[in-house]
């Protein structure tokens, strides 16, 4: 008896779950598809800056030389980055329920690189600052802090209830500062991104390469660095949580 029971309620269970998945026509529902727009991006950063002209058209190539260790300029120690945003969709379904055209918004896109530089003083300087006891060193650390907006379109595709794969352009508006030595120099940077993620439910990877320029304005330390427009490019390695 109790055996029965149980048989009648697992089978009421199975006919109560058919049941939400049928449509008042008879036909079987199509699973609703969860395409994950908001994403939030924590970033391993490695860059590096030099004088010089922005050329988009190079961004990829600038990107493999940092990863390929073969650099001209000035490049990081190390990096960190945070990144928040959303896509906002161009239309309320997937076409052909795969695909999502739309644009990408961050309002909340903060960047840290540390770097060391050297100003390469001669022997000679060297051993005269030595003998005045002068506290000045050819190699300093310097702090190069990015907080950025980011828009631009994006294609994300999900195959699977799960699995979320997304490609993006976006224009980078940053306001970027350069600290070092009790030196304050900053100013308005164009940056542009570009790159792809890979996200399985909540959580993904994911990597961009990141360009631009600024000419940085000295407001305060006898590190000075104006004058001159110094061009940034690198790329920017990430995990990603996506909801």
């Amino acid at each position: 008896m109790k055996k029965l029971s149980l048989l009648l309620l697992l089978t009421c269970f199975a006919l109560a779950a058919t049941a939400q998945e049928t449509e008042t026509d008879g036909t079987i529902a199509k699973p609703v598809k969860n395409v994950r727009k908001k994403f939030f991006n924590i970033s391993y950063l490695s860059e590096k800056f030099k004088e010089g002209d922005i050329s988009f058209g190079d961004m990829i190539d600038e990107a493999g030389d940092i990863t390929n260790d073969n650099t001209s300029g000035l490049k990081n120690n190390f990096g960190v980055s945070l990144t928040r945003g959303r896509t906002y969709g161009l239309h309320k379904k997937p076409i052909a329920r795969l695909i999502t055209i739309g644009i990408d918004a961050s309002f909340f896109d903060v960047a840290y690189s540390n770097y060391t530089m050297d100003l390469g003083f001669s022997e000679e300087l060297k051993n005269k600052l030595e003998e005045n006891d002068s506290d000045i060193s050819d190699k300093f650390d310097l702090h190069k802090i990015d907080y950025s907006f980011q828009v631009g379109p994006s294609v994300t595709i999900t195959p699977g209830r799960k699995l979320t794969v997304a490609v993006y352009a976006r224009y980078a508006p940053t306001f970027s500062m350069l600290v070092g030595e009790g030196s304050f120099n900053g100013n308005y940077a164009s940056l542009f991104t570009t790159g792809a993620s890979v996200a399985y439910g909540r959580m993904g990877v994911g990597i961009e390469a990141r360009m631009g320029s600024c000419k940085y304005k000295n407001f305060s330390g006898d590190l000075d660095v104006s004058g001159s427009k110094l061009k940034t490019s690198g790329f920017r390695a990430y995990l990603q949580f996506r909801w």
